[in-house]
């Protein structure tokens, strides 16, 4: 959805509540006290009703709304705007847009949209061929503001330690005007946040969101040498031979690029118990590259799923 299609179809807090009503009656509305399916809507509530004992469930109640007190316009515009573009918008600049006296209040249905966006990527796994690596993001925590000295390299308190995974099938036969691109197409992406980058840290994660049956593409770092014994077949590559690393690992050193560039060019500065939820949109925007504008609606189907 464009922002002309959005003032027609919602211009105002009322028509969101409509809209809101209509897609929880069209997923169903399960009474938590006797469980029962059907309900009146009470309109001066703004809640369902159920028909066998009264139970009154509230419209935001078990969606990512729940316990806001903001407006639903407010989540249908912050909506728009982080699915509307493949970068992103701060917590900052939307407060501006929607003219908020406060900006924690906004900050936090940002990231509960950004949860969200994780917690639907999770229910998938990836497949088929898969590059890796580990990406270092640079972050602020309470560990860092201390009177203490800075690690360099992997070690350091700044550098938060990020598992990449990302599907990239070969491409059998390329035409003359894709000669000079990459020999592989890529397909969906996860990035997780690791307190390590032990091989049984990252098997652990490799398990959890990889089929059993996926050819894994590596470099020789030690923390994959566990990685053939939980999939299908593990190849490695000596990157540290090749002047040319992006034509064998074409799009993971792409993607971690990408998203280091998104997030210090837009936050600036990101903390680290947060920076899962900044990958969580980036990913999941990535994943859904081709959606379009259905992107809103998918988007918004997922806060009121809430999973």
């Amino acid at each position: 959805m464009n922002l002309l299609d959005f003032s027609v179809y919602f211009p105002n807090e009322e028509t969101c509540i409509e809209h809101f009503k209509t897609q929880r009656m069209k997923l169903g509305v399960v009474c938590k006290k006797c469980k029962n399916t059907t309900h009146f809507w009470k309109k001066d509530k703004i809640a369902f009703q159920c028909k066998k004992c009264g139970y009154r469930t509230a419209l935001r109640s078990g969606t990512a709304l729940e316990n806001s007190h903001l407006p639903y316009l407010y989540w249908y515009k912050s909506i728009l705007m982080l699915s509307a573009t493949r970068k992103t918008f701060s917590a900052n600049e939307i407060q501006n847009q929607l003219r908020h006296e406060l900006y924690e209040p906004i900050w936090s249905m940002l990231h509960k949209i950004r949860i969200v966006m994780g917690k639907r990527d999770s229910r998938y796994k990836l497949s088929e061929f898969i590059e890796i690596d580990e990406g270092f993001f640079e972050t602020i925590s309470a560990e860092n503001k201390k009177d203490i000295q800075i690690k360099r390299g992997r070690g350091s308190q700044k550098q938060a330690k990020v598992l990449v995974l990302i599907e990239s099938i070969p491409i059998l036969e390329k035409s003359k005007k894709d000669k000079h691109k990459p020999d592989r197409m890529p397909g969906h992406i996860k990035m997780i946040v690791m307190n390590d980058l032990k091989a049984n840290t990252i098997n652990k994660q490799v398990e959890t969101f990889v089929d059993a049956e996926t050819t894994i593409i590596s470099d020789g770092y030690n923390g994959y040498n566990k990685l053939k014994l939980i999939v299908k077949q593990h190849d490695v590559i000596n990157t540290s031979e090749l002047t040319e690393v992006h034509k064998v690992l074409p799009w993971v050193h792409s993607a971690i690029g990408n998203a280091k560039k998104i997030l210090g060019g837009i936050h600036h500065s990101n903390g680290q118990d947060y920076l899962q939820n900044y990958l969580n949109e980036y990913c999941y925007k990535y994943n859904r590259r081709y959606f379009g504008e259905r992107i809103f609606d998918r988007l918004l189907l997922a806060c009121i799923e809430n999973c």
